[in-house]
């Protein structure tokens, strides 16, 4: 180039020179994916194949076990709605830590065959004591686990629970005036046993009785076929979905996550008597129409409600009766 010349103007910076793609040619029509990868892996130094291949198992083994971590819940309880992970003693202690609040519900229940009534509290299932237990109690547990009104409350000696409700006790607080007590889990005292040497029973739903004189199955025990003739199986194409009840010869209840994204009907059979899966197949229905909560969202719990419609009415034999009870 001569003095007089006018200089070369300066090419701009790119990052398709900086890592030396400008030697790419890129044809207008779109290229072959594996002629481009084959391209740009040349331009690669052959020493960095082992350094990239132990980063990116390095980076996958880093986030796996980050994870793990992060929703890795023993020995806590897990939120629902966040996967948020909270002490056991947050648990129904007044404050909401999960989204929604839902580590302030279900605190408490009945378990076991006797329906002996449980509160959670101080990080345990505790088994309510006899002391000082009066029926205005009654009424708040039942109202807790979301029935208006109670049926009946009971006591029974502490030598009759099983073995796992004999662990942990507590006891109303008799310092409390009756109508100040609105939640049990906040009314109690921790107790090492009964002073009187019995436990609260408590019945909140007359629903589900039998005509004939036996007692409510509670807590998972051994119940003989057709024993509870409105149990009803609810069958996605021919596989047990989940449960429900029949409240008349032609609708049951079921829950609304069941049918959710589910909700063609002619996809589902319906199956009642059964206490097992195991038992002999039952004559199927047909259902015709599926009702579901319109405020109910996958991502809540509340309005988690459904209604499936069959298509003719469930029929039943001596054996298996429905009582009127059962669906009024």
């Amino acid at each position: 180039m001569g003095e007089n010349d006018p200089p070369a103007a300066e090419a701009p910076f790119s990052f398709r020179s900086l890592f030396g793609l400008d030697d790419l040619k890129i044809s207008p029509v779109a290229p072959d994916a594996d002629a481009v990868a084959a391209q740009i892996l040349s331009l690669l130094p052959l020493k960095f194949f082992p350094i990239i291949v132990i980063g990116t198992i390095a980076l996958i083994v880093a986030l796996a076990v980050g994870l793990g971590i992060h929703f890795d819940c023993s020995g806590k309880y897990r939120c629902r709605s966040s996967f948020k992970c909270i002490e056991m003693t947050a648990r129904c202690d007044g404050v909401s830590d999960c989204k929604d609040g839902e580590d302030e519900y279900r605190c408490v229940r009945v378990s076991g065959q006797n329906a002996a009534l449980q509160v959670f509290t101080a990080a345990a299932w505790r088994t309510m004591c006899a002391d000082d237990w009066k029926s205005h109690h009654a009424a708040v547990a039942c109202a807790q686990q979301g029935f208006p009104s109670y049926v009946s409350s009971d006591t029974l000696r502490v030598d009759l629970l099983e073995a796992r409700f004999r662990e942990h006790f507590v006891s109303i607080s008799h310092l409390l005036p009756g109508d100040k007590v609105t939640a049990l889990q906040h009314s109690v005292h921790l107790r090492e046993g009964c002073a009187s040497g019995h436990v609260v029973t408590l019945t909140c739903s007359a629903c589900g009785r039998r005509m004939r004189d036996s007692a409510r199955i509670v807590g998972g025990n051994a119940s003989s076929l057709a024993q509870w003739p409105w149990q009803a199986s609810l069958q996605f194409q021919g596989y047990h979905l989940c449960g429900g009840s029949l409240i008349t010869p032609v609708w049951i209840v079921t829950a609304a996550h069941c049918v959710y994204d589910l909700y063609l009907p002619k996809s589902w059979t319906i199956q009642v008597g059964l206490v097992s899966l195991l038992d002999s197949p039952a004559p199927s229905h047909l259902v015709e129409k599926i009702v579901r909560h319109s405020k109910y969202k996958p991502k809540r719990l509340g309005n988690d409600i459904a209604l499936m419609k069959l298509a003719g009415p469930a029929s039943f034999s001596e054996k298996l009766s429905l009582s009127q009870d059962a669906v009024a």
